[in-house]
């Protein structure tokens, strides 16, 4: 083409940005806020103590004036202690002039601090739903999420085969409908519930919700396009922080739970400082600090749910 510029004189220069862009593949924000009762530990731990539950009848009166016969009433504990966490970046003194007119790093520097943060309260509730708790009037007793006995004799799993035949698989409804039946043959209260789940669980119950013979079809389709957050009476939280399965790399273990079996234990929030350190060649340090954890209350208000996202 005529008078088509094909190469550009060596003196013309480039455009760039006059400031740090935002990494915007990354989770900015904690996906789990509100899905937890919470307190403030001041100490260097707290510990709950829960009125267990009698399960045996009223007895009944078959005389006037009759011998009360009392009953005893079972006790137990858990604890929370709430953990340091930490994040250090340090900034050399002359970056904002050798990076040319490229901005100071430190503003974008403390947001993604603030990012990994919100994070790092995800991680600690997931660790949370199904690690190890400690229970006991010490707080020494390790517990984890019962496998045997409960509503259903699986504990409070859901197995990566269960609903298809012995084989593994994704999130199905069939795995919902187990998880529902635990947490209703526990009493657990219908309110509050929550489930947690990675973008592959969420397009495996789609795929799985057959579209012609089941009217929940077009609950589990909106969920993908956001217009509801609730399904078989769960509302659904999406991250891929969820962790595999111990020695897996395709297993993800899923979690529904009622809020108030999980406590947060605050020492304290986030808190950010911006320094100059004399000692690193007066170079600024962006820190960012949180002291904090979460544990289960009880066992019977969470639920684990083994899924398979390679099949």
């Amino acid at each position: 083409m005529p008078g088509a510029i094909t190469s550009l004189p060596p003196h013309y220069q480039v455009n760039f940005a006059n400031y740090f862009l935002e990494n915007l593949a990354q989770q900015t924000e904690q996906r789990l806020a509100g899905t937890y009762d919470e307190m403030v530990v001041t100490g260097e731990a707290y510990r709950g103590d829960i009125i267990g539950s009698q399960t045996y009848a009223m007895n009944g009166i078959t005389a006037r004036a009759g011998k009360n016969e009392p009953s005893d009433v079972p006790f137990g504990f858990f604890w929370v202690r709430p953990r340091p966490f930490d994040k250090t970046t340090w900034i050399d003194q002359f970056d904002h002039i050798l990076l040319g007119q490229l901005g100071d790093p430190t503003s974008p520097t403390l947001k993604e601090h603030l990012n990994a943060a919100w994070r790092q309260y995800d991680l600690l509730e997931l660790t949370a739903l199904g690690g190890t708790r400690y229970i006991g009037s010490q707080g020494t007793t390790a517990q984890t999420l019962p496998t045997t006995g409960g509503p259903t004799g699986t504990g409070q799993t859901v197995a990566v085969t269960y609903g298809s035949g012995g084989t593994n698989s994704g999130l199905q409804l069939a795995k919902l409908i187990q998880t529902d039946r635990i947490l209703n043959g526990n009493n657990v209260k219908r309110e509050g519930r929550f489930i947690v789940i990675t973008s592959a669980e969420l397009y495996d119950l789609l795929a799985n919700v057959d579209q012609v013979n089941s009217v929940l079809y077009n609950d589990s389709r909106a969920l993908v396009d956001g217009m509801v957050k609730k399904f078989m009476g769960l509302e659904f939280k999406m991250t891929e922080l969820v962790p595999y399965a111990s020695g897996s790399t395709t297993i993800h273990n899923c979690y529904a739970w009622q809020r108030d079996f999980l406590l947060h234990g605050m020492g304290e929030g986030i808190t950010n400082t911006i320094d100059r350190l004399p000692q690193q060649s007066n170079a600024w340090q962006v820190y960012t600090a949180l002291l904090s954890d979460f544990t289960r209350k009880q066992d019977e208000g969470v639920v684990q749910i083994a899924c398979d996202s390679s099949v």
